[in-house]
C-alpha cells in the first residue's frame, strides 16, 4: 500500500481497532514487551503505535517513545497517554520509512503488526536497524501465513479479503531482516492459532 492508503485505512481502523485488533493481537504484544526485558534508563521506539494499546504495558522506569503516520490512531494514543498518565511516554506523528531520529538513539526498537501493510517494509526494517544503537535490539511483530494445512488453505481464501482491508500482503521476513543486515536470535510463535511471529533481532557492534 502507498503510505497515503495506509493513512486512509487506519483512519478506518482507528473507530474499531482496539475492539477486535487490540484485543486479539493482546498476547502477542505483552509476549514481547517481556522478552525485551527492558532495564532502567533504556529508551524504546515503538514503529506504529497506533492508538497506543500497547504503552501501559511498558515498565515505568524506561522512557517509549512511539510514531505513527496516522493522526486518527495517534490521537487516541494520545488521550490513552493522558488518562493513564504515561509520563515516560511522547508519541509523534512520523513515516516508518523516513524517520526524523539521529542515528543510534534507541536501545531497543519494535514494530508490531507494521512491517506487512507499510509501502516498503526493508526500507522501514533499515531505518529502524539506522536509529538502534549498536548491539542493540530490533523486534518484529507480525501475521505470517502458515505453510501448510487446513490453516494455510483457509488463509488462501481469506487473503484478498484481508489485503483489501489494509491487514496486510505477503512478506518474507527472515529475507528482509537477512537483507537488512541484522541477525535473527529468537523467534517464537504467539496469538491465536500461533499465527503470528515475535522476532527477535540483534544490530551487530562494528
Amino acid at each position: 500500500m502507498e503510505i497515503e492508503r495506509v493513512k486512509d485505512v487506519y483512519a478506518v481502523h482507528s473507530h474499531f481497532y482496539d475492539s477486535i485488533f487490540g484485543r486479539l493481537y493482546a498476547p502477542g504484544r505483552l509476549a514481547a514487551i517481556r522478552l525485551m526485558d527492558i532495564r532502567p534508563g533504556q529508551e524504546i521506539l515503538e514503529v506504529g503505535v497506533g492508538t497506543g494499546v500497547s504503552l501501559p504495558h511498558y515498565p515505568k522506569h524506561a522512557r517509549v517513545v512511539g510514531i505513527d503516520v496516522s493522526k486518527e490512531m495517534l490521537a487516541k494514543a494520545e488521550e490513552r497517554k493522558t488518562s493513564l498518565g504515561l509520563s515516560n511516554v511522547e508519541v509523534y506523528e512520523m513515516d516508518a520509512g523516513k524517520m526524523d531520529f539521529p542515528d543510534k538513539r534507541f536501545d531497543k526498537v519494535i514494530a508490531a503488526h507494521v512491517i506487512s501493510v507499510v509501502p516498503e517494509p526493508l526500507k522501514v526494517i533499515k531505518e529502524m536497524k539506522r536509529v538502534c544503537k549498536d548491539g542493540g535490539e530490533v523486534y518484529i511483530l507480525n501475521y505470517v501465513n502458515a505453510s501448510n494445512g487446513v490453516i494455510a488453505w483457509f488463509e488462501r481464501q481469506f487473503s484478498p479479503i484481508r489485503k483489501a482491508l489494509g491487514l496486510g500482503k505477503d512478506v518474507d521476513f527472515e529475507a528482509i531482516i537477512k537483507e537488512a543486515g541484522l541477525s535473527i536470535d529468537h523467534v517464537e510463535k504467539v496469538n491465536v492459532l500461533g499465527l503470528c511471529r515475535l522476532i527477535k533481532c540483534r544490530k551487530a557492534i562494528p
